[in-house]
């Protein structure tokens, strides 16, 4: 059995991240080739995608948000950028900065014996000290060694598609008449735009609203891809394996911007272990380090799945109201460095 220094279960946005910070003998594991499993809109800061050397990947920059309410459209101008980027060439860049082993195959199970993790995939088993579960909503690693870790009944789900329709703004619909308790996005990408709906409430069937959303604009459905995502924030340590990004729940409520947060925390992830590797920090203080680094904004994310809540349940005239409040100048600066520190 191949013994390895790292094994990262899940080789996206979390599972790059934590990656990149790695030397020594790592293992990456996932079922898709990297970068051939899209199911995110792929929108994210621009400083974020830049600050990992990603920028190469970027389709579109803007810096207004527009907000579709009670057929009105309010603009908010943000401070800091957001961009939409192509998700396979995203992924080749991230995974070019490491020197990990790649493995195409599925996880099977996983077995904890005496600080010893074995993780058995679809083509053999491998054994390591520091397992890392990155596999995204169904955290593949963590529920197989502590059942009824993901919480199935908090999960938004949504779909998308890409379209020649042209845009200057990130646009969101919140908009009964196109879907109730949930919203819709245009992110625009240069000579295309991806082209969504989410439901809050989790699995439903979403192609008639899609359909609604892109006759508004003369667009048809084109291929399709999305996915579930989990809004319920959870230990980030699970019988010593560290969990990261979408498998530990760091999707936002709300506004359903993951991206980011896989990120940084994944990049942090990546340096804590690193630093358990070297023998520069025992096991027990890296774990400590990582959970309260993990759960620090858990305030702020507990404020947005509130919001979320009860914008499922206000009138569509209030949340125009809170919108126009947010478009002042001096408030949306307010409201967005509030968020970006979550």
């Amino acid at each position: 059995m191949d013994k390895y220094d790292v094994i990262i279960a899940g080789a996206s946005f979390a599972g790059l991240s934590v990656a990149s910070q790695m030397r020594g003998k790592v293992l990456l594991v996932d079922k898709y080739d990297i970068g051939t499993f899209q199911i995110s809109a792929c929108g994210a800061p621009y400083d974020v995608v830049k600050g990992i050397g990603c920028e190469d990947s970027v389709l579109q920059i803007s810096d207004t948000f527009s907000f579709h309410v009670n057929n009105k459209i309010i603009d908010i101008h943000l401070e800091r950028p957001y961009c939409t980027f192509d998700f396979a060439k995203f992924c080749r860049i991230l995974n070019s900065k490491n020197d990990a082993d790649f493995l195409k195959a599925k996880i099977v199970g996983v077995k904890n014996g005496g600080g010893l993790f074995t993780v058995y995939t679809s083509k053999g088993a491998f054994s390591s000290r520091m397992v890392v579960d990155a596999t995204g909503w169904r955290a593949s690693v963590a529920e197989k060694l502590s059942p009824g870790y993901v919480h199935r009944d908090m999960l938004s789900f949504g779909i998308e598609t890409e379209v020649p329709y042209q845009c200057q703004t990130f646009h969101f619909l919140y908009e009964p008449d196109l879907i109730q308790e949930g919203a819709g996005w245009i992110f625009p990408c240069g000579e295309f735009s991806r082209i969504g709906v989410v439901s809050y409430t989790g699995p439903r069937k979403l192609m008639g609203e899609l359909d609604f959303l892109l006759g508004r604009f003369n667009q048809k459905r084109q291929k399709v891809h999305g996915g579930f995502f989990c809004y319920c924030l959870k230990e980030p340590v699970v019988e010593g394996v560290f969990v990261a990004g979408c498998a530990q729940g760091q999707t936002l409520p709300l506004t359903g911007e993951g991206i980011r947060r896989c990120i940084t925390h994944g990049i942090r992830c990546g340096e804590i272990i690193q630093q358990i590797v070297d023998g520069e920090m025992d096991f027990r203080e890296g774990q400590n380090q990582y959970s309260r680094f993990a759960l620090r904004a858990r305030a702020g994310y507990d404020f947005l799945l509130k919001v979320q809540n009860g914008l499922v349940k206000t009138s569509e005239e209030n949340i125009k109201i809170v919108a126009r409040v947010i478009s002042n100048r001096m408030v949306s600066k307010f409201v967005e460095r509030y968020y970006r520190g979550i």
